[in-house]
């Protein structure tokens, strides 16, 4: 299938246009330029973000992502420094569908896979406590584009541990036959985290969150309902693995928060969030 470009995609143009629209609003005084980017990464931030709790993770990450992609309103880091990082001195009051008790959080972190060569893939979020950890990967607009798994021959050659009997070794197998298995979903990008994650935690639970945006009106686009269909395939065919996969839209998440007693001041961030990405298509 030959994939289209982003600026192909009108459901992935209308949601960068209504999140551009958001910001404006909830930032009247900065400006954006005409491919939705400020001019400083600051001017992104939620009200109650503060560069010590995400700068320096973001700055030892690779691709330089606060000068870059970062600075757009429609950036998936950038949701979740937004989402994550006022917990980052409250994570007493971090709670997720997959457990709580964390205490530790850290945005960009490498799990390094074992390969020899090339770069480790870094996380969005990892929190990590006594119970166990989670890996998050999180998704803006980048499921309403088409993507291609690609994998290396060094996966199947260098893999020899345990990870090679796991659903995500199977399936990486299957995708190197069928690349176009799945349009929305970055399957190739999820299963190389769970190896990384699987290496970096061999003696710990661990669970990779797969966590993702969706507008208000979730029907307003096919793509969203496609989606979410091949995040079921694609559950079925990793269960048991470890890691364990999750699946869940921010406003899912939001809502779980809204549902556990919320403090004063994540009742104000929910507030913050859903101005900003609460968007309608």
């Amino acid at each position: 299938m030959k994939q289209e470009s982003n600026s192909e995609r009108p459901t992935r143009i209308r949601a960068v246009q209504a999140l551009s629209e958001a910001f404006v609003h909830q930032h009247p005084d900065t400006s954006l330029d005409p491919k939705g980017y400020v001019a400083d990464f600051r001017d992104t931030l939620l009200p109650q973000v503060t560069l010590k709790d995400f700068e320096a993770d973001l700055s030892s990450g690779d691709g330089n992502e606060l000068e870059t992609k970062f600075r757009a309103a429609h950036s998936s880091s950038g949701l979740a420094v937004n989402c994550f990082a006022p917990f980052r001195s409250r994570i007493a009051d971090l709670a997720m569908p997959m457990g709580a008790g964390f205490d530790d959080l850290r945005f960009e972190r490498k799990c390094p896979t074992g390969l020899r060569g090339g770069r480790a893939p870094n996380l969005d979020v990892v929190l990590s406590g006594p119970g166990g950890v989670v890996g998050i990967e999180s998704k803006l607009t980048e499921h309403l584009s088409a993507h291609r798994a690609e994998f290396s021959h060094a996966y199947e050659e260098q893999i020899r541990d345990t990870r090679r009997d796991q659903g995500y070794f199977r399936e990486m197998l299957r995708l190197r036959d069928r690349p176009d298995k799945y349009t929305w979903l970055d399957a190739a990008q999820l299963i190389k985290h769970a190896f990384g994650l699987a290496r970096s935690f061999p003696d710990r639970p661990v669970t990779l969150l797969y966590l993702f945006w969706e507008p208000a009106n979730p029907t307003a686009g096919p793509e969203f309902v496609a989606h979410r269909d091949e995040i079921e395939e694609f559950r079925a065919r990793v269960a048991g693995s470890s890691p364990a996969f999750e699946a869940m839209s921010y406003p899912e998440l939001w809502r779980f928060w809204q549902d556990t007693e919320p403090a004063d001041w994540l009742v104000r961030h929910l507030s913050d969030l859903h101005a900003r990405y609460g968007v309608t298509l």
